[in-house]
Order: C-alpha cells, then structure tokens, then sequence
C-alpha cells in the first residue's frame, strides 16, 4: 500500500487534492469543507495512504494551522465594514456575547449529561463549539443567498466569534487543569486580562500603524501585498507571545480596521488573501481530517455524538439565538433561519485537536472523546446547512430575489429604453450614471437608478439585490472596462459585459485582455447603437411562438438587433444568436430604421 510518509510528498499531495475538493464544492455548490474533509478522512484514517501519527502532526502541523487560521481571520475582518452593522448591530453584540454564554453553558450541559463527560471537559466542549466558522458562513452565503440584514449579521458572527471560541476554550482549560492540579484557577482570570488587554491593544496598535502605512505609501506598490502579510503574521506571533491565543483578537480586529479605513488598496489585498485563504483552507482541512485516527473517526457514528449533535442543533443553537436577539431589528423569519445556520469550521477542528493533546498529556479521562465529539459537531452541521438550509431560507422567505437582474451602466436615452423593455419583461434593471439630468429622467420613467460612478467608494452601498449581470453601455470604452473588471468577482466574468470599443480608435482601445465580454452577437460600437437608435431604430419585445418562430421573425425583419432573449424575467445576451430557442421565448430587439419605417 503506498504511504506518503515525507512531508514532501505529502504536502503537494495534500495542497493538489485540497484544489480538487475546492473545484468539486464549486460544481456541487456546497461549502468547501465537505469534500475536503472526505477527502482527508479517505486519505488518513479510510485508506491510511496518509499515516497518521508520522507526517503533517505534533508542532509543524499546529503552527501551520494556527498561522492559517491568523490569516483566516484577518482575511475576513477585511469584509466587515460598520455600515454593514445599520440597523442590526444590536444583534451581532447580543451574539457574540449572550448568545455565546448560552451556547457555552447549554452545549457543556448537553455534554455532560449525553456522552457522560467529565464537566470539566464538557465546558472546554461548549467553548469549542460556540464558533461559527468564517469559512463555512461565507460559502453558504453564497449559496443561499439570504436577505442584507441575515447575510451580514451571519458574517459578521462568524468572524467575530472565533476569537472569543478560543477565549472561552482557553479559560476553560485552565479551569480543567487547575482542578487536577496542574494550576491555579487565579491563572484563569489572569489569561482573560490578558486576553482582552494585549489582544485590543495591539490589535489596535498594528491596525493602525498598517493603515498609516499605506495612508503614507511607504510600502511600494509590489510589496502591499507580501508586506501585509507579513506584518500580520508578526502582529499575531507578537501577540501570542505576550498573551496566548490572544493573536485571534489582534488580527480580527486589524482587519476590521483596515476594511473601515477606505484606503484604495484594500480591494487588491482582500483579493490577494482571498486567494492564499483558499491555498490554506484547502491543505489544513485535508491535514487535519487525515489525522483523525479510525477509532475517532467511527466513534463520530455512535448513538452519544449523534444524539449530542441533535441536541447541538435542534436546542443548543436555536435557544442561544432566539433568547439573545429578543428585541433586535431582526423579525421573527429571520431569528428562526439564522437559529438554524450554526456550522462549525477550522477554528472547532484545530483548537479542539490542540486541547485534546494537552489534557491526554495531563492525563484527563475523557480526552480521546473530545475530538470525536468535535468533528461529530463540525461535520454534522455542516452536511445539513448545505443541504438543507436554502430550501430552508426559501420556506422562511428570507432570500433575496434571484440575481437575474441586469445593472446598466449608461442612462441615456437609449440605456433607459433598454432598461424599461427587460422591466416591461419582468427582470430587475438597476441603471447608474454620473450625469444627473439622465439619472433624473430615469426615475421619472420609473426606474431604478444610482446617480455616481460605479468605481467611487459610495458605489459600495449600492444594493444589488435581484442583480446578477452588468452591460457596460457609455461612450467611454475605458469606463465600461474598469466597470466590467470591478463586478466581475461580484456577478462572475461570464455575466458582464460592454460594447465593442469605437473601431475607429484603434490606438486608444484597452487590450483584449483589459475588456469585459463583447455584448451582443454583432458587436456594435456606441456609435453604431446610437446610430442606429437616433434614425430611427426602436427597442421592441416579440413573443417566440410555435405560429411565430424565430425564423420568421428573422425573415421579417433580418436586420433587426436582438439584444436579448429570454422568460419569466430570466433574460440573457444574444450572444451568439444561434443559442435563442426557436419558440416559448421573448426576444427584445432594437429594429433598423428602414425596417421600422416598413412596418409601421
């Protein structure tokens, strides 16, 4: 049987399979951690082709994770802005600190009295799974897609209670080893001070000397990226020197600081560590799940953890939800789905192997069944909040509108008569523009409209619910690319669009690789469209039948521009035409003058 006993075999090994998973969840549309947990449970204790025990464990494993989940975190502090919190902050502090007081008192009383656990084990249970993980939540969101106000208190939980996790999870060792003797229980309150103290304070110090640095441009522009990353990691290492687990804090709250900054290379830098976040998520969770022994593993499957596990999710989270955001912004729809989404991530799996190591070291009964307990937790209510929970946030009615909608950049005249014939349609227009005449005229033809470039810092307040296209529709074919590029990690590059550049400008034009997708099947310039609609030319929404297929609306007006096709409010670019259904479609054309001067 092969073994991958080397580090160096196994790491490539390990990073490859981690990618594949990654690509897998994105075809299946599920978080990431279910397969790349199936995928380290095969190769560790399934098929032993990855021996645990003898790679990838002791301190080379917990230092590589604990780096990770530093970068996790910063990672996704960049996503939480205040603005954000409008409205709802209330319930994301009742959370984060209610919630997960009754999390930890329920899920160490369900422990204790379902598997039998000491209590002294059984509390460092409850702390470990009060984290929601980041890295599950976001994917999910993803996904399901629920209303602004259920997305971003879930987001903003899932980051922010990683830290106090660990917290609780550390306060409750040190209880754990104070009653065998190992230590005082005064150790306890001394690691909370300096907890709190040393992770704000330099969290704030680090944050603030970062952001101060790119305020001053005192980092090149190709090193913003690296040197990031490395003044985190030393931030972290900083911090946990001082204060253990105190990093979590200072590299959350770090993040934070820099999302709120508004400084221009934030943007660059999310994307950069978005990108190393997928390389580690993917290697740390195959590591960690290859080095379940079998025995673990099986036990995940016994009458205890899956009884525990109901408990976990069916009392344990909806009551720590329900009761902490009584009086809050949320209603009551909103309360029950996000009682319902409570998956546990990285931050469960790695501190949880960490603590089990250190009681079985100190020679606590019940150690060996924490990790089981942990994983039952982690796996379970991941399996069902991806399958289950947007069918759920569906019967809840708590998802947004399907992102079909088309945002178009332009409000001229013609940009207005196009947007008026997909609404005509049924789909969801949003159009922006930086002239105000145009925005104005919009709104008075009963559209929606955002009055300001679409690259200003405002631009990230707009809502986009029910978008999930843009076509670029100005004179300025550098504009329409910088818009394209900006939504295209929002909507996907396949769903954006802009107008052929001017051909008569050629020394001007963006390179190929600059642009978007060329709109529709001819690729007309804004000349060309603005040509064609100034002689004459009409926007017009023809109903494909079986009496009246597209080959005879084609023989009746061949020079007709279809821009779209479509039903139900569901419409795409006519790129290329070839795909349009012969029937049981609608098509929006814009006719050519001498045809419309035919018909009429």
């Amino acid at each position: 049987m092969l073994h991958l006993d080397h580090p160096v075999v196994a790491l490539p090994v390990i990073v490859a399979l981690g990618l594949l998973a990654q690509l897998l969840a994105s075809r299946w549309r599920v978080p990431a951690i279910l397969p790349l947990l199936l995928i380290g449970f095969l190769l560790g204790p399934v098929t032993h082709v990855l021996t645990p025990g003898q790679v990838l464990t002791g301190q080379g494993l917990s230092l590589m994770t604990s780096l990770a989940i530093a970068i996790i975190l910063f990672e996704g502090g960049l996503t939480l802005k205040f603005s954000d919190l409008s409205g709802h902050g209330k319930a994301v502090r009742r959370l984060i600190t209610w919630g997960a007081v009754i999390t930890w008192s329920l899920a160490a009383a369900a422990a204790h009295f379902i598997t039998g656990l000491s209590w002294g084990v059984a509390v460092l249970f409850g702390a470990l799974v009060i984290v929601t993980g980041p890295t599950v939540i976001a994917p999910l969101l993803k996904n399901i897609r629920p209303n602004a106000r259920v997305s971003s208190v879930l987001r903003w939980e899932g980051i922010l209670i990683d830290p106090i996790g660990a917290l609780a999870a550390a306060i409750a060792f040190e209880w754990v080893r104070s009653e065998t003797g190992n230590g005082a229980l005064s150790a306890t309150f001394s690691h909370v001070a300096s907890f709190m103290g040393v992770g704000t304070g330099l969290g704030l110090i680090m944050g603030g000397l970062l952001v101060l640095m790119l305020k001053r441009d005192w980092l090149p522009e190709h090193l913003i990226n690296p040197g990031v990353l490395a003044w985190v990691l030393l931030a972290f290492g900083l911090s946990d020197a001082f204060a253990p687990e105190s990093g979590l804090l200072t590299v959350t709250i770090m993040g934070i600081l820099l999302a709120n900054s508004k400084l221009s290379q934030v943007e660059d830098i999310l994307h950069f560590k978005e990108e190393i976040v997928v390389i580690l998520l993917s290697t740390i969770f195959v590591a960690l799940a290859a080095n379940i022994r079998t025995e673990a593993l099986l036990g995940v499957f016994r009458p205890a953890p899956l009884l525990l596990l109901a408990a976990i999710v069916l009392l344990v989270r909806p009551t720590s939800v329900l009761l902490s955001t009584i009086g809050t912004s949320l209603n009551l729809r909103e309360r029950l789905f996000i009682s319902y989404v409570g998956p546990r991530g990285i931050v469960a799996a790695a501190i949880s192997a960490l603590f089990a190591t250190r009681l079985q070291e100190l020679g606590v009964p019940g150690a060996e069944m924490l990790v089981t307990l942990v994983f039952a937790v982690i796996v379970g209510t991941v399996v069902l909040a991806s399958l289950s929970a947007k069918p759920v946030a569906k019967a809840l009615g708590v998802t947004e509108a399907e992102r079909d909608g088309y945002l178009i950049v332009g409000a001229h005249p013609l940009g207005r008569d196009i947007a008026s014939a997909l609404k005509r349609a049924g789909a969801d227009v949003l159009l922006a523009d930086t002239n105000l005449d145009n925005v104005r005229q919009a709104k008075l033809s009963g559209l929606n409209a955002y009055y300001g470039s679409l690259l200003s810092a405002s631009a990230e307040d707009v809502s986009l619910e029910g978008i999930g296209n843009l076509l670029a529709l100005t004179s300025n074919d550098e504009a329409n690319a910088l818009s394209a590029r900006k939504y295209a990690r929002e909507f996907g590059r396949p769903h954006v669009f802009q107008l052929l550049p001017d051909r008569q400008h050629e020394r001007t034009q963006l390179e190929e690789k600059e642009r978007a997708r060329i709109a529709f099947e001819t690729g007309p310039t804004f000349a060309e469209l603005q040509e064609r609609y100034r002689c004459g030319g009409r926007l017009k929404t023809t109903a494909l039948t079986g009496a009246y297929p597209l080959s005879q609306f084609r023989a009746e007006q061949p020079d007709a521009l279809i821009l779209f096709w479509g039903t139900d409010g569901k419409f795409q670019l006519s790129r290329p035409e070839k795909d349009i259904p012969e029937q049981d479609v609608q098509v929006i054309s814009l006719s050519s003058p001498a045809q419309d001067a035919v018909v009429r």
